[in-house]
């Protein structure tokens, strides 16, 4: 307390210094806040890695067996690793790594770089690539480049890769620029076995030339005038022309192009992208961790719009701008937080009925937000305006100004019986010194246990804690310090009337008096009424994190394995074309396909058989009722088809609300059990969007060379495959460029009508020694199933079953779903574990259950130390249970479920109830040491703090009201926050007037039975 007086000296005796610091805090808060990053969202570590491994040509037991297993064998043992998760289908293998939350995902990225480069792997096999999500690398805009006045895609395409891909990477703050929809780039070498036959040059021949000759080398190094060179051999061809001169044969000086074709970007497409129905080419703009996105977004738009005003021929449409959406969430908060500060000073005026001491009350506002934004900035660098920070922002405004109310409201009443002087202002600001420290001491602590909680939840609340806590701490200072000078600067001229005290004070000294009298019966009612709320809590339902609505869809089709890209875009365009016609969509740009082994940031998988929506609806739309008009219009042709209509918030990254892993001994088991619990999830009420990883059977040709006919003709099985590949995948024969821009060479031969067995069987091989032979005379040809996917979790065969919920309660679908699987019956070796949203419920409620007890905790402990004994923080915990009353009711008046926010919300009432009750406590033993009877202390410190209490609660709850209504925007948990702080604020308060004083009263009952048998001695009624 030496300390609060010490502020509190010092400003009264330096008004000046005082005043000019407060303008410096308000210039420094006011550049601190332009200095900030603008983000939509903290950037969350989410705690899994991706490994793609590509090896063409290979089924999807070669890559299980060849390149899935050495992976996995390698990566399960990396620290950290919780999970290893493994599909392996053709040509491709995908591995996802879990962590625990909390894991420094790029130092594991890097570790897991290292692991994977110590793997063997077959040498067809390209080198493994790691990709790590997390919020940043989200796209910041979706845009869709279209031509126009008779432009070929092909002319687009170049435009994009040469003149706008490198325009917008070179953008300041932006980290990467994804495309899609785009022809590949690589150089085809399609041999002509006649002219080949014709120069006496067989075609591996050609091949290992190519090979080995389009190909740089280091050679070493020789010294020169003493200093070391590099010697670097080179072969590589530096350009499309340049190839085809290459010289094949020295014989008869046979070039490339006398025995082959070369062409550029002439391959097949593996994506294709539409925009509202027109051929396009995706670009999406992602920035650096450390950009902020709205100034990187405003570039990028105007690199976009310049680009576009000076080049005839294209059209950019912006689908997705972040933000835009951040934006809104700024204005949203910002206006939220101004009309509760209003709302908090018309509320002050009416109780303080002085404009001027008003004013100083409502200073602190602006002053505890700029400065703690300002030691913010300096001490977390990191920390950026995101919906968390602006929500702890617009919850502080009505907390911030509550101990300057506690101090205002003193000195004025002083002011009112007794002459104005620095004695006065400094005593009255003293005598409520200890109650706002402790208070604001006890609900900083109440802050402190949110360190422990870990998971999504805790990464998501850490800047919203930091804001509030710093935005509290300054509060103290400031009321400490500033709104004492200001009362002696603008209230020596203009005393305060006195005033009649309250009406409402004499009326609840008169309940105060009844409910000591009636100490039993009060307490009985008050615990009736807090048991009979309990049950509300199974009435308003549970969520993990409140919904917000997103005028964005992202719809998937995904089609079975091994799907040709002309068939999916058959029954993409469909789909497209049903979507467009749709009122209530403004923007439709489909993404067909994606390139081979590529993760998709949509469906988070690497199949390449799938098309992604992104849906932009208009500004009026109901997106709810849009999405189920979607599901009911949009059918797959192809019935083996899956379809999902989601929202854009479902596709953000956290688990799916429902997911459910199915283990066993044996596939046959797996089988049968996932598809008795997708049924199952199927007809559970609220469930939606179900869907399953069981793999169908795909077609596949077996090819067994005999190796008694194949080496009549000089052939091993591996010649013979190298002599077959060209002809169905192609072979990569080296690269043309230069270093930074090197495009691959592949060599394809052209396989006429291959598209029935007896083709593949007719197939002419060329011999070593220069005879041609076909492949079904050396080789058995069949058709065989197998499955399309091979999955394994942990090295062990499962399965999963995942889906939406579309019910805002959560949490009661979930349990539901819980007991039906319960009643299941499946065979003995099978095991069913449900997680997604369940498991991010339980561990969530169940960190922040423990954060609340332990702030209770140091609650206590903190007004131990303050009070110096332990009676008074025992009476004034009593005031906590009727929180919680208020709080369930208000969840069930808004219909608000129980969630995340929820028991964020329950951890400030711990610290702002407390807040209250210690003001009233702390008065009634600073009467009782100036020689007051307890039961006086009570009523006299009752019918005194009756009026800070009534304001600072008041005034919380007004400043509350605009995010409870939820008029802003982009607030996560604010609405669901600001509901159970005003249920709980209202209901405690109310309480804590009345229990608090039952409480403390019956923890002094000798002292008072002294002093009763005092009065009754000296003929003075009890």
């Amino acid at each position: 307390m030496r300390a609060m007086s010490f502020f509190t000296r010092f400003s009264i005796r330096n008004v000046a210094a005082v005043m000019i610091l407060a303008l410096l805090v308000t210039v420094g808060g006011v550049y601190a806040t332009t200095q900030y990053n603008k983000e939509a969202m903290p950037d969350i570590a989410i705690p899994f890695l991706y490994v793609t491994e590509v090896n063409p040509g290979a089924s999807p037991q070669e890559m299980q067996n060849e390149v899935t297993l050495p992976l996995e064998k390698a990566l399960k043992n990396v620290d950290g690793v919780k999970a290893v998760y493994s599909d392996s289908s053709a040509n491709v293998s995908s591995l996802r790594l879990e962590f625990e939350f909390g894991e420094d995902m790029s130092a594991m990225k890097s570790r897991v770089e290292e692991v994977l480069s110590g793997v063997s792997l077959p040498s067809e096999a390209e080198k493994p690539k790691v990709s790590q999500i997390t919020m940043d690398t989200q796209p910041i805009i979706y845009s869709a480049v279209t031509a126009k006045d008779g432009q070929s895609l092909k002319d687009l395409q170049r435009l994009v890769h040469d003149r706008i891909v490198p325009t917008l990477r070179g953008v300041d703050g932006v980290g990467d620029v994804q495309i899609l929809g785009t022809m590949p780039e690589d150089i085809y070498i399609r041999p002509n076995l006649e002219k080949l036959k014709e120069k006496q040059i067989p075609l591996q021949q050609l091949i290992q030339t190519l090979k080995g000759s389009n190909i740089d080398l280091p050679a070493g190094q020789i010294k020169v005038d003493g200093k070391k060179n590099p010697v670097q051999v080179k072969g590589r061809a530096a350009s499309t022309d340049d190839l085809k001169k290459q010289l094949i044969s020295p014989i008869g000086k046979v070039e490339l192009q006398d025995v082959a074709k070369v062409t550029r970007g002439s391959g097949e497409a593996e994506s294709l992208t539409r925009i509202q129905g027109k051929p396009s080419i995706a670009v999406n703009v992602t920035k650096n961790n450390d950009a902020n996105a709205v100034e990187v977004a405003e570039k990028v738009k105007k690199e976009i719009a310049a680009y576009t005003k000076s080049t005839n021929g294209i059209d950019v449409n912006i689908i997705y701008d972040q933000s835009k959406d951040i934006k809104k969430s700024v204005e949203g908060m910002t206006r939220e937080a101004g009309l509760g500060a209003l709302f908090a000073s018309l509320l002050i005026l009416l109780f303080l009925r002085n404009i001027r001491a008003t004013f100083i009350a409502i200073v602190s506002i602006p002053l505890s937000i700029f400065l703690a934004l300002a030691l913010l900035k300096y001490m977390v660098p990191d920390l950026t305006l995101n919906i968390m920070t602006l929500g702890g922002i617009a919850i502080a405004v009505g907390r911030v100004i509550d101990d300057s109310i506690v101090v205002i409201e003193n000195i004025v009443r002083r002011l009112q019986s007794e002459e104005v002087s620095q004695k006065l202002i400094i005593d009255a600001t003293k005598e409520v010194g200890t109650a706002i420290t402790a208070s604001t001491l006890t609900t900083v602590a109440v802050f402190a246990p949110l360190a422990l909680v870990g998971g999504f939840i805790g990464q998501i609340t850490t800047p919203f804690a930091l804001i509030v806590v710093s935005s509290l701490l300054a509060s103290l200072l400031i009321a400490v310090s500033v709104v004492p000078a200001l009362a002696y600067l603008l209230m020596r001229r203009s005393v305060p009337k006195t005033k009649k005290e309250m009406r409402i004070s004499n009326g609840y000294r008169k309940i105060l008096r009844w409910t000591l009298n009636h100490k039993v019966i009060t307490l009985i009612l008050a615990t009736l009424i807090f048991l009979g709320s309990l049950p509300l809590a199974g009435l308003t339902g549970f969520t993990f994190m409140p919904e917000q609505e997103e005028k964005f869809l992202v719809l998937n089709l995904k089609m079975p394995q091994g799907t040709d890209i002309e068939k999916l875009k058959d029954e993409a365009l469909q789909l497209d074309q049903k979507i467009r016609k749709e009122k209530d969509v403004e923007l439709s740009q489909v993404m067909i396909g994606s390139p081979e082994g590529e993760l998709d940031v949509f469906s988070m998988s690497t199949d390449g058989a799938k098309a992604n929506w992104l849906v932009k609806l208009r500004s009026d739309a109901d997106t709810k009722a849009c999405m189920k008009q979607l599901k009911k219009i949009l059918k797959p042709k192809d019935k083996r088809a899956r379809f999902i209509v989601q929202d854009q918030e479902s596709t953000s990254g956290s688990a799916a609300p429902i997911m459910i892993t199915v283990t066993g001994k044996s596939e046959k088991s797996i089988t049968e059990a996932t598809k008795k619990v997708t049924n199952l999830v199927k007809g559970l009420e609220g469930a939606d969007n179900v869907d399953n990883t069981l793999v169908s059977m795909m077609n596949g040709i077996d090819v067994t060379i005999r190796d008694e006919d194949a080496l009549k003709y000089g052939l091993t099985t591996a010649q013979a495959t190298s002599f077959i590949r060209p002809y169905l995948s192609g072979e990569e024969v080296g690269k043309v460029g230069s270093a930074g821009n090197l495009q691959p060479v592949k060599m394809q031969l052209a396989a006429k009508d291959m598209n029935q067995l007896q083709d593949i069987k007719e197939l002419e091989l060329s011999t070593p020694n220069g005879k041609k032979v076909k492949l079904k005379e050396i080789a058995d040809v069949k058709k065989v199933t197998y499955p399309a996917v091979l999955q394994l979790r942990n090295g062990e065969k499962y399965a999963t079953i995942s889906g939406d919920i579309i019910k805002e309660n959560t949490g009661g679908v979930l349990l539901d779903l819980q007991a039906k699987l319960n009643k299941l019956k499946l065979a003995d070796d099978v095991k069913v574990t449900l997680g997604g949203s369940n498991e991010q419920i339980t561990e969530s409620f169940k960190d922040l259950g423990i954060a609340i007890l332990l702030a209770i905790g140091l609650v206590f402990i903190v007004m131990m130390i303050a009070f110096g004994e332990g009676r008074a923080p025992f009476a004034i915990l009593f005031s906590l249970p009727f929180a919680i009353t208020g709080a369930l009711l208000g969840n069930f008046i808004a219909g608000q479920p129980i969630s995340s926010a929820s028991f964020i919300g329950m951890l400030m009432l711990v610290g702002i109830v407390v807040t209250n009750a210690i003001v009233l406590v702390d008065r009634i033993q600073q009467q009782m040491r100036k020689g007051l009877t307890i039961r006086q202390a009570i009523l006299e410190a009752g019918g005194t703090r009756l009026r800070p209490v009534l304001i600072t609660a008041i005034t919380t709850i007004c400043s509350l009201l605009p995010l409870a209504v939820g008029i802003g925007e982009g607030a996560i948990i604010s609405k669901g926050l600001a509901v159970v702080v005003i249920g709980g604020l209202i209901a405690s308060t109310i309480l804590t007037l009345v229990i608090v004083p039952i409480v403390y009263e019956l923890l002094h009952r000798k002292e008072r039975k002294a002093e009763k048998k005092s009065q009754l001695d000296n003929g003075i009624p009890g």
